[in-house]
C-alpha cells in the first residue's frame, strides 16, 4: 500500500502538469492568429478610415461631380455611388451620415476616405486613421448581394448629347443585354454616359471591353 500511495502522489502532479500545459498551448495559438485587416457581413463592414479633400477640394470626384472638402462626402472602393452610409468611429462612438461620391482609398487596408467635413465630426481629424464600422443606410443600386462585392462595368463612351447616346445603345441593344446611359452633370454640363453590363469579375469585365473595342466601339473598365 505504501508504494502505491509513493506512486500515486508522483503520478497526479505530472498529470495536472501535463493537462495545464495543453490548456496553455491552446490560448497561446489563439491568441497569436493573425486578424484580418477588414471584416464585412451584410451590409456593414468594419475597418480603418482615413480622411481627405485639402489638395483636392475643389477636383472632379469619380461620380463626376466636383469635391468639396466642407460636403458629407466619402471614398470607397466599391459601394455604388450615391450609396448613403453611417461611419461610426469606434474608439469613441461618434458617427456621421455620408454619401458615397468618390473611389478609394487605395492605401493600406484602409476602407473607407471622408471628407474633412465628415472626418472632423467624429474626431479623427489629428489621429488621421481609425477603426470605423460602414454602415448602409440607403442605395440607388438595384444589384444582389452585398454591397460591398465590387462590381465592374464597361463604359463605351460619354456624350454632350442625349441623342448621340440613345444611338449607341440602340446599337449596343441587339448584341447585349443590359445597355445603360447614366446621366451626370461635370463642370456644370450634363454628359451622357453609355455602359454596358454589370461584372463581379474584373477579368469577364475586361474581356467584354475587348470585345466592344474590335467592334469599333470604346471599352474602358469602370469600377462601379
Amino acid at each position: 500500500m505504501r508504494i502505491k500511495a509513493l506512486l500515486l502522489l508522483i503520478v497526479l502532479p505530472v498529470f495536472f502538469s501535463c493537462g495545464k500545459k495543453s490548456v496553455d498551448t491552446t490560448n497561446v495559438y489563439e491568441s497569436s492568429t493573425e486578424e484580418r485587416p477588414y471584416v464585412t457581413e451584410g451590409d456593414t463592414q468594419v475597418g480603418i478610415a482615413s480622411w481627405y479633400g485639402i489638395d483636392e477640394h475643389n477636383n472632379y470626384a469619380a461620380s463626376g461631380e466636383r469635391f468639396s472638402k466642407y460636403a458629407y462626402t466619402a471614398a470607397h472602393k466599391s459601394l455604388p455611388m450615391g450609396t448613403v452610409v453611417r461611419v461610426t468611429n469606434l474608439e469613441n462612438g461618434r458617427d456621421v451620415v455620408v454619401k458615397i461620391n468618390d473611389r478609394g482609398p487605395f492605401v493600406g487596408d484602409r476602407i473607407i476616405d471622408l471628407s474633412h467635413a465628415p472626418a472632423k465630426t467624429i474626431d479623427m481629424i489629428q489621429k488621421g486613421t481609425v477603426k470605423v464600422k460602414v454602415e448602409v443606410m440607403s442605395t440607388p443600386s438595384l444589384r444582389s448581394g452585398s454591397y460591398f462585392d465590387a462590381h465592374y462595368t464597361v463604359q463605351v463612351g460619354s456624350y454632350r448629347e442625349m441623342t448621340a447616346a440613345m444611338g449607341v445603345k440602340r446599337k449596343l441593344d441587339i448584341e447585349y443585354d443590359e445597355v445603360r446611359i447614366e446621366t451626370v452633370k461635370v463642370g456644370g454640363d450634363d454628359y451622357h454616359r453609355v455602359r454596358v453590363g454589370r461584372y463581379s469579375s474584373e477579368k469577364d469585365a475586361k474581356k467584354a471591353a475587348s470585345n466592344l473595342r474590335r467592334r469599333g466601339y470604346g471599352g474602358n473598365v469602370i469600377l462601379e
